[in-house]
């Protein structure tokens, strides 16, 4: 199961209007507008890419530190893991890359309607503009972070509509330690932009930056304290300003409901802009213990490097473009196209405006160019990167079906492959294509059709754009087709296109080094947690599935446990050898528990989550059997008016079933001090715990 939602999306759930009301999106499919759908004829004439910035005039080492490395503390005292390394975070079959991803399309501001409008219809209850978000926020970009890559995406990922953030200098920021480390610097940086913000404003030219000197241990450090809305999961992002001079290792700290989080970021590489860390949960209001970010001076540079200094942010936020005649789109950011997200994460005019007019008009189209500008635009020499667009498709009948990947090429769409682009491209599309017929054809449709690579003159893929990297654009599906628009609403759909395309990626660049594949695993099975002996709690689990054609390339190596009070907050887990662990608690404490399989390729995303409240015994089994998660349990979005797409279906997985509900129960026999065990309704099927010898058994189901 996956979660990566919050609180938030409870408050949304009751905006949203239950599958029935899909009826009335699933007439006849509306024909598309008259745009360009992304072509570019020849000749098109655009600004000069911009140039390389002040750091990127040396070329990056083979050996380069990645962007983002996640730091593993000390193993939890109270889990008995004799004699189990830990790991690093950040390592993987990815690790060292970086993936540039484009969820296409969204949310522009239509100069002959006057509002804001989608740049896709509802055909069949899916809009292509949210369906594309919504797959690379929950499953396909948190897949590849879990296999080591360093993720930027062209659009806002993080759903939460809700935003905190802190400026240098701002409410909530505070310098300590050694003073005479802390400098004045003239490196712009980020600022507040007005709301609403034109669309010409830059807010990462409004602010400024400070640097800190780094040295061998900790003596000086800076923590951004934001004022958090309400409890809710939010992406964590970071801003600062590169320079040759930075520390390659820079220690970020994430104080957060489940504990502390540890980075090593690499700022030498990718400043002037936000750059994501993780996500995590917080409590409302502003806690620095629980909830603040922390920048460190301990560098292995020793004192030889400095740090920038700069801003932080948790949450997406709401739409923030607007002016005098449209006002700012009253929709969550995520679901504004890219054109208004590369602007507000720093791109400079020839990026997010190439054509060298920056009106109303122009919009819809350079929201198509600004991608791919934004990905070369951030991209260093020596980087090893690719770009990869998820989309889905619509034909003129409607009869058509099927996955089909782009590479660049002069022809228009007609089938055929003449590629042009960046050499490694058609290879990369192939490799995909492979592992994307793979999957779906042996788990969701054996008849699922994934036609030969083609080229085009899309903009997207086009080298006079992004002449850095092999790029490659997906269309998954077809939404206009009524078989494919049923698959693309269901969540097990969305994750096996999203595995495929991680695993694409890991066998192209496997090839490509010559190295062995090792692909994550997947996500263990059935999950228990009992009160095995008074004071000591026992947590079981069965393997994850092997794909028998992989020869155990997905096989797990070991396990990481992960431990909450709430079943919120997640700590940083604790590596486990096997399939059982004994924790130590005393008698009285909740504790819920949730397992993710590991190995060379990377991290599964967690089990379901269990838990327990100890006692000398547990007269009460509570079973999660609710493991319903497919488009009937979806819910339908009104947006009639003012927006005319009539009730698409949002495919929210926390608001439908996040594998959490058992923590509900928990808190509510916690409430009355009673001690209780709990499973997953696999586990009693697995013979990993018997209802037998309870007193009372909690059986949740759906």
């Amino acid at each position: 199961m996956r979660t990566f939602l919050s609180s938030w999306s409870r408050s949304l759930a009751l905006t949203l209007l239950c599958t029935s009301v899909l009826a009335h999106a699933q007439g006849t499919p509306e024909a598309f507008e008259g745009d360009d759908l992304g072509l570019e004829p020849p000749g098109v004439q655009y600004l000069p890419a911009p140039a390389p910035r002040a750091h990127e005039q040396r070329r990056l080492s083979p050996d380069a530190p990645a962007v983002v490395r996640r730091e593993t503390r000390a193993a939890k005292s109270n889990v008995k893991t004799a004699g189990v390394p830990q790991t690093r975070r950040g390592e993987g079959a990815l690790s060292g890359k970086v993936i540039y991803l484009s969820p296409g399309h969204g949310f522009y501001r239509d100069n002959g309607l006057k509002r804001w409008a989608t740049q896709r219809p509802n055909t069949w209850g899916v809009v292509e503009d949210f369906i594309s978000v919504e797959v690379v926020s929950q499953e396909l970009q948190p897949m590849l972070m879990a296999a080591g890559a360093t993720v930027v995406s062209v659009r806002e990922t993080d759903l939460n509509p809700l935003i905190a953030t802190v400026d240098n200098g701002g409410t909530g920021y505070v310098e300590d330690g050694d003073a005479a480390r802390f400098h004045a610097s003239t490196q712009k940086g980020w600022a507040p932009p007005p709301v609403p913000m034109g669309n010409g404003v830059e807010p990462f030219t409004l602010g400024t930056t400070r640097t800190l000197d780094t040295a061998a241990t900790s003596t000086a450090k800076v923590t951004w304290t934001p004022d958090v809305p309400a409890d809710a999961a939010y992406n964590v992002y970071v801003s600062y300003g590169s320079d040759p001079t930075r520390a390659t290792d820079a220690h970020y700290v994430v104080k957060h409901a489940g504990g502390e989080s540890h980075f090593r970021v690499n700022q030498q590489r990718h400043g002037g802009t936000w750059v994501l860390l993780g996500r995590f949960y917080f409590k409302a209001g502003q806690h620095p213990e629980s909830g603040a970010v922390v920048l460190e001076n301990d560098s292995a540079q020793g004192a030889g490097a400095t740090l920038s200094v700069d801003a932080v942010r948790l949450g997406g936020g709401r739409g923030l473009m607007g002016d005098a005649a449209q006002g700012p789109l009253l929709r969550p950011r995520f679901e504004e196209s890219g054109r208004y997200h590369v602007q507000y994460s720093g791109a400079p005019f020839s990026v997010y405006a190439p054509s060298g007019a920056n009106a109303l008009s122009n919009e819809r189209n350079a929201d198509v160019t600004s991608r791919p500008r934004f990905a070369a635009w951030l991209h260093e020499e020596g980087e090893d990167a690719v770009y990869v667009a998820w989309h889905t498709n619509a034909g003129t009948s409607g009869t058509i079906r099927g996955t089909e990947a782009y590479v660049y090429g002069p022809n228009p769409v007609d089938g055929t492959l003449n590629f042009t682009g960046v050499k490694g491209g058609d290879v990369l599309g192939r490799a995909l294509l492979s592992q994307i017929e793979t999957d779906l054809k042996r788990e969701v449709d054996p008849n699922w059709r994934v036609r030969s690579l083609r080229s085009a003159n899309l903009g997207e893929v086009n080298p006079t754009h992004n002449p850095e990297m092999p790029s490659v654009l997906l269309e998954m599906a077809y939404h206009d087709n009524t078989t494919d628009a049923a698959n693309l609403k269901e969540a097990r759909v969305r994750h096996v296109a999203a595995r495929a395309i991680t695993q694409g990626l890991i066998k192209y660049f496997a090839t490509r080094d010559g190295a062995a594949v090792h692909l994550p695993p997947e996500t263990p099975g059935a999950v228990v947690a009992r009160n095995a002996t008074p004071g000591a709690v026992e947590v079981k689990w069965t393997a994850p599935p092997q794909v028998a054609s992989e020869e155990g390339r997905d096989a797990p190596t070991g396990y990481r446990l992960y431990q909450s009070a709430d079943g919120f907050g997640w700590d940083e887990g604790t590596e486990i050898q096997n399939t059982s662990a004994t924790v130590t608690l005393s008698s009285g404490t909740l504790r819920y528990f949730r397992v993710a399989a590991v190995n060379a390729g990377g991290e599964s995303f967690p089990s379901a989550t269990v838990g327990v409240r100890v006692g000398d015994t547990a007269p009460v089994l509570l079973v999660n059997a609710y493991e319903r998660l497919d488009r009937t349990v979806a819910c339908g979005e009104e947006l009639e008016t003012p927006y005319d797409l009539e009730a698409p279906l949002r495919v929210y997985l926390e608001a439908m079933n996040d594998g959490s509900y058992l923590r509900q129960h928990g808190a509510a026999f916690a409430q009355s001090a009673v001690a209780f065990d709990s499973a997953t309704g696999n586990a009693v099927a697995a013979g990993l715990v018997s209802p037998a010898g309870y007193r009372l058994v909690d059986w949740s189901t759906g």
